[in-house]
């Protein structure tokens, strides 16, 4: 462990709020007689409505290049909180040029997230209010007084066209960000598994520490594309990217007992002692130990995030705090598989966002279809272009099994008679609010003869969905244009 560590904070802290996991760190060090390596908190500003999450890791890279052990192009390891994930995973891909050329990657040796925001927070588009301009703002005197970080919050907005590109590039891209070899960073997550208490309660929403979500903070994330548009290729219109295929597996971490906020200001020891020992990994039969040892010490405090906190719990007081209750320490049944985040985008055959589309999960039910209604818990569409969608469910018992029957149900709308949306598969279907939407197979997803399931717990799941948009009438000429008539 010679090499410095740099410590990067989350939205709205500072470099304090590392000060206690600091602490910690040099004190199992020097418990176990291990020379003490150069600490390196950074202090960025988050609370200024100018400011992007790409701004801030250009300012990560020019402060990496003028410090000392650091400026010369050091191999270094990190550990982020919360919106510090973002952070290093910008700057690690705005490098330039070829991936196989990628400096910073081979340069960053372990990349440790602690309640990392990987994909956002369902706090995020509350921030930009003026409730969160009083409680989150900037509160020092001059021209960022009550600056809320509006950039930086649409970024961490759940479905944000940020962290779609981001994982398009780094979780779900052709070549692995995050290998199996030593040449690109390996990567571990941390999550406390309850949400806040006291007066911070009132922030919670279900399947949180409080502040991210359980099932989006890990880097095991793989993306779906369902090409409906009259150029797919028929018997191959559903695509699913690789699940592991040299990339390195990165599930989270569970922390018992704790929160987004005490994580870091109360680091549990065992912890702390995993931290450490991860430094130390170099080879993928080492990560595969270490991972082995840190699933065993989370698997505790796991099996309390699967309890079902009820087919409400987003929107009933009484559901939640029963819920929450029990994630802190009461008895129940643990009737869930876990919990699931889906990002979805629809886009027309030219790539432009569609706003107006309706995406459902259909379960058989005593031979017929039917809504999956209980798993859902929130659906959030991106405030910037909603054709970006945050889909958070609960996954019932047993539902991860490949092979249960599951159907996918879309319907899209351009909210014009002059235009439809068409989708093709096994024959073409106009959609549109009136009419029927398309159903499509989901039991057994991937390649033919493959036994892919859609449903993962604690992951996150991207979904493309392509649809052609065409002129109406299709069998004649349309109304948007025609030959004047001799």
């Amino acid at each position: 462990m010679a090499r410095p560590l740099v410590l990067v904070h989350g939205y709205s802290a500072d470099a304090k709020a590392f000060h206690p996991v600091r602490e910690k760190i040099t004190e199992f060090l020097k418990a176990k007689n291990v020379p003490v390596v150069d600490i390196n908190i950074c202090n960025y500003i988050s609370l200024n409505n100018e400011i992007t999450i790409k701004d801030i890791a250009e300012g990560f890279d020019r402060a990496l290049g003028v410090r000392d052990g650091l400026k010369n192009g050091e191999e270094f390891d990190a550990v982020v909180h919360s919106t510090g994930m973002l952070v290093v995973r910008a700057w690690l891909v705005n490098y330039g040029g070829a991936l196989k050329d990628n400096k910073r990657l081979k340069r960053l040796k372990h990349l440790i997230g602690v309640a990392p925001a990987t994909w956002g927070s369902p706090q995020a588009h509350k921030g930009r209010t003026w409730l969160g301009a009083l409680v989150k703002g900037n509160k020092q005197l001059g021209p960022d007084f009550l600056n809320a970080g509006d950039l930086v919050l649409d970024g961490l907005e759940l479905g944000s066209q940020f962290t779609w590109d981001l994982a398009s590039e780094d979780l779900v891209g052709t070549e692995p960000y995050y290998g199996t070899g030593k040449d690109t960073p390996y990567v571990a997550v941390f999550i406390g598994n309850q949400p806040y208490e006291g007066l911070a309660s009132v922030a919670n929403d279900p399947g949180t520490d409080g502040t991210v979500r359980w099932a989006g903070c890990a880097l095991n994330s793989r993306k779906i594309t369902v090409d409906l548009t009259r150029s797919g290729t028929p018997g191959g219109r559903v695509k699913i990217s690789d699940w592991a295929s040299d990339r390195l597996e990165v599930p989270m971490i569970a922390v018992e007992g704790r929160d987004h906020g005490t994580l870091i200001s109360n680091p549990d020891a065992g912890m702390i002692q995993r931290i450490v020992s991860f430094l130390d990994v170099n080879d993928k039969p080492g990560f595969d130990t270490w991972l082995k040892d840190a699933t065993q010490y989370g698997a505790a405090a796991l099996a309390k995030m699967k309890i079902n906190p009820g087919a409400h719990a987003a929107g009933m007081a009484a559901e939640a705090e029963k819920f929450f209750g029990h994630i802190i320490g009461h008895n129940s049944p643990m009737d869930m598989d876990g919990w699931q985040q889906f990002v979805v985008r629809a886009v027309d055959e030219w790539g432009d966002g569609i706003s107006d589309y309706v995406l459902d999960v259909l379960k058989q039910e005593n031979g017929e279809w039917k809504r999956f209604d209980e798993m859902f818990t929130d659906v959030h569409a991106y405030a910037a272009d909603p054709s970006f969608r945050c889909f958070y469910i609960r996954l019932p018992k047993g539902i991860c099994t490949a092979g249960r029957p599951i159907k996918i149900r879309i319907n899209a709308s351009t909210g014009t008679e002059l235009m439809a949306y068409r989708a093709y598969g096994t024959g073409v279907q106009e959609l549109g609010a009136t009419l029927q939407p398309i159903e499509l197979d989901a039991t057994n997803i991937g390649p033919p003869g493959g036994k892919e399931t859609l449903f993962y717990p604690f992951t996150t799941t991207m979904i493309e969905i392509l649809i052609n948009r065409d002129p109406v009438p299709f069998d004649k000429e349309s109304r948007i244009l025609g030959f004047e008539n001799a």
